[in-house]
């Protein structure tokens, strides 16, 4: 068991044979993505990170630690370097459908997703004609009031989300530039 007063180290959570590992990146901790069981909730780093890395590495849980991949690390040859989430202000996503669409979604590092980045993820998607569903946070001072959920995909796509959108959703047609 590690002593409470080492200082916590960073380990790449996948092998070598993956392709990638996190490396430094560790934008899944700091607030970007959310899980009760570990307290992370937008805008909230987990308890367990410090500059150094995760405090609780090697014991860490399964879910959501152990388990999630963001796609950058999944999609090795999809997504460029320059796109890791703690480089790019984005976790990309590719394994949580949206109905019974395959979607890319991306969960910003902080308030929103950097609109440069946005426009370099809808190029990519456009011609997949593949949906791209994308958060933006809100805040009044320090207090989180929610989200509101973004989206841009095909023209099928656009019209299977007007069955189920809120006042604070936008959802509009990769087809309209």
């Amino acid at each position: 068991m590690a002593d409470v007063g080492e200082t916590p180290t960073t380990f790449p959570i996948l092998g070598s044979d993956a392709g990638r590992s996190c490396g430094g990146c560790t934008a899944c901790c700091e607030g970007g993505l959310w899980d009760k069981s570990m307290k992370l909730s937008a805008g909230h780093a987990c308890q367990h990170i410090s500059a150094n890395g995760c405090g609780i590495y090697e014991s860490r849980p399964e879910k959501p630690c152990r388990t999630f991949r963001c796609a950058w690390l999944t999609e090795v040859d999809q997504f460029p370097d320059e796109m890791r989430p703690d480089l790019s202000g984005v976790i990309p996503v590719h394994d949580r459908d949206w109905y019974h669409w395959k979607v890319l979604r991306l969960y910003p590092r902080v308030a929103s997703v950097p609109p440069e980045v946005l426009a370099w993820f809808v190029a990519y998607a456009k011609p997949k004609q593949e949906p791209v569903i994308f958060y933006e946070h809100h805040w009044e001072g320090d207090e989180y009031k929610g989200m509101s959920e973004k989206a841009l995909g095909p023209p099928r796509f656009a019209e299977d989300v007007k069955l189920k959108p809120t006042e604070s959703d936008v959802f509009r047609s990769l087809n309209n530039d």
